[in-house]
């Protein structure tokens, strides 16, 4: 198969997939060789040969239907990521309980620029790189080989698949900690797994639904946050237990209302540490359906910079409100508690709202999840690491049915173990697979250091601008840009505060010297005064003489 060579990336063979004839769109670019222009014959003025790769490309074309809005939304759901994707903040209340409002806010603070953040930004550098459908698993495919290329996508295909049984449990458990337990285990199972199906259905219906739907719902999901967190604010009478960290003597009531705490400190950091990685985990997700984004060196960029404040927010306004306003006390706090904490603060209300809120946003999870779970095992299927059997798509909706119905499979097997157990087993899983896109992320910085990386074009400009902005700045917020956004720029900006620096010094020199020349003035004005007083008193004083002279002589005449 033959690619010509384009003229943005100069000596560079573009991958093209078998399926293909035409060139890619040059601004979509999915990966190029580093090999040279002699060796792929553009000295002899040929066309240039692709060599062998294991890199399948995906052409732009009307499959690509997924913009920044529709990314947003998949991105706000898709299972919690270093964007701090999350879908709400149901399930994130360990964090407090776990180790106390103390610690972990704390934590929730830190974990994103130890974990989330660099996953993130890995994520977006390499999406825009290879913009089709598999992401990581066809990053480690050219960096590590087919092997660890089929452990990777393996493994984050069961991940996905466990935490995508989260959902309907979690969905049932708000539901019975509000209007009570299900006695019957069959009927309970019943129901998840009727969630399950009904969950599914979407993603059988096609992308543009899923995307758009995901896009509404996370709206949805946060406005009635958004007024629990104001509510919370406005009733909070507890604030002192900000600074509080969980302690090993913990006494309830019968009722199981806490009564006080005493004795060490005791936090759980297992469960913390736990929930924090489920929460920060899955932004590599967004790269599995890459093949389904319009112009993805745009598209990802900007869904990541919408989706860091839209998540920001959504984590830590409801669970500080949550906490100054301590009713249910912390300590009880555990999955779904924010229905009873709504019902605290603003009564049936409130909680019949969040209730809502929190089906739509396990609903919104679990779509966005075995949408990313299709996908990824659609294109390690065309990759050549999964049977050919789940490439197949739908001809009315261009859904992976047959990806989707694989999933559907294992998540009704799971949705009857326990929220811990399923959490514990997904973390697990999640961090072998994304150690290793880690190492084939910085493995393709030396061995495929010419592959084009919209993302880092992006961010250059975005520095461009940044510069501009804070050239008027306090060198204080100049220094916490340095740190928190590492920008080179800031030296040329440091330069310009020196040189503002130094025209104030001038003028005050010169504002000081014309006030001195003032002063000096002002003091021979003065000596000249006396001067002339001193002349004409001693002027005056011969005067006298002389005319006593003159009248002594006329009395001797």
């Amino acid at each position: 198969m033959e690619a010509k060579l384009s003229p943005k990336v100069g000596a560079y063979a573009l991958q093209l997939t078998p399926q293909l004839k035409e060139l890619r769109d040059p601004s979509v670019i999915s990966g190029i060789s580093s090999m040279s222009a002699a060796e792929m014959g553009e000295a002899d003025g040929g066309v240039a040969q692709r060599p062998p790769s294991m890199l399948e490309a995906v052409k732009e074309g009307p499959q690509r239907q997924l913009k920044v809005m529709s990314i947003v939304g998949l991105c706000y759901f898709s299972v919690s990521s270093g964007l701090k994707v999350c879908g709400g903040p149901i399930g994130s209340e360990y964090i407090i309980s776990a180790g106390g409002p103390l610690m972990g806010f704390i934590m929730l603070l830190l974990f994103p620029f130890i974990f989330g953040i660099p996953i993130a930004f890995v994520t977006a550098e390499l999406s825009t790189a290879f913009p089709q459908d598999g992401g990581y698993t066809v990053w480690v495919l050219n960096a590590l080989g087919p092997f660890w290329a089929f452990q990777t996508g393996y493994w984050a295909w069961i991940s996905g698949v466990i935490d995508n049984a989260i959902y309907p449990a979690l969905a049932v458990a708000t539901f019975t900690d509000v209007y009570g337990s299900i006695d019957s285990p069959v009927v309970e199972y019943i129901v998840k797994a009727a969630i399950a199906v009904l969950l599914t259905l979407p993603n059988l219906l096609g992308i543009r639904i899923v995307g758009r739907g995901m896009a509404v719902m996370s709206m949805f999901v946060m406005i009635p946050f958004s007024v629990l967190f104001v509510w919370g604010l406005i009733r909070a009478n507890d604030w002192s237990e900000m600074g509080e960290v969980r302690r090993a003597d913990i006494e309830y009531d019968e009722n199981d209302n806490f009564v006080s705490m005493s004795g060490s400190v005791d936090i759980d950091w297992s469960l913390l540490i736990n929930t924090l990685f489920w929460n920060f985990n899955g932004a590599v997700n967004m790269s599995v359906f890459g093949g389904e984004v319009s112009t993805p060196g745009r598209t990802y960029p900007r869904a990541l910079l919408i989706s860091v404040l839209l998540v920001t927010l959504t984590y830590l306004a409801p669970l500080f409100a949550a906490t100054v306003f301590n009713s249910p006390h912390w300590t009880t706090w555990e999955e779904g508690s924010f229905s009873s904490i709504a019902k605290n603060i603003g009564g049936e209300f409130l909680s019949n709202w969040v209730v809502l809120a929190t089906f739509c946003s396990n609903a919104g999870m679990y779509i966005a999840e075995l949408f990313c779970d299709s996908f990824q095992l659609l294109g390690m299927a065309e990759c050549g690491l999964a049977p050919a059997v789940f490439k197949a798509r739908n001809k009315r909706f261009n859904t992976p049915h047959n990806s989707v119905y694989a999933s559907l499979i294992i998540i009704l097997v799971l949705i009857q173990f326990d929220f811990d157990v399923i959490q514990n087993m997904t973390n697990a899983l999640s961090a072998f697979y994304q150690l290793l896109i880690l190492v084939a992320f910085i493995k393709m910085r030396y061995t495929h250091a010419d592959i084009e990386r919209p993302f880092k074009e992006y961010f250059e400009l975005l520095e461009t601008h940044y510069e501009k902005a804070m050239l008027h700045a306090d060198e204080n917020v100049l220094r916490l840009v340095r740190t928190v956004l590492q920008f080179d720029a800031l030296d040329k900006i440091r330069a310009y505060v020196d040189d503002e620096a130094r025209a104030i010094r001038e003028q005050l020199a010169r504002e000081a010297a014309a006030k001195m020349e003032l002063e000096l003035k002002e003091e021979e004005k003065i000596a000249r005064l006396r001067e002339e007083e001193n002349w004409a008193m001693n002027s005056l004083g011969s005067s006298r003489i002389y005319h006593r002279a003159q009248q002594a002589k006329q009395s001797l005449e």
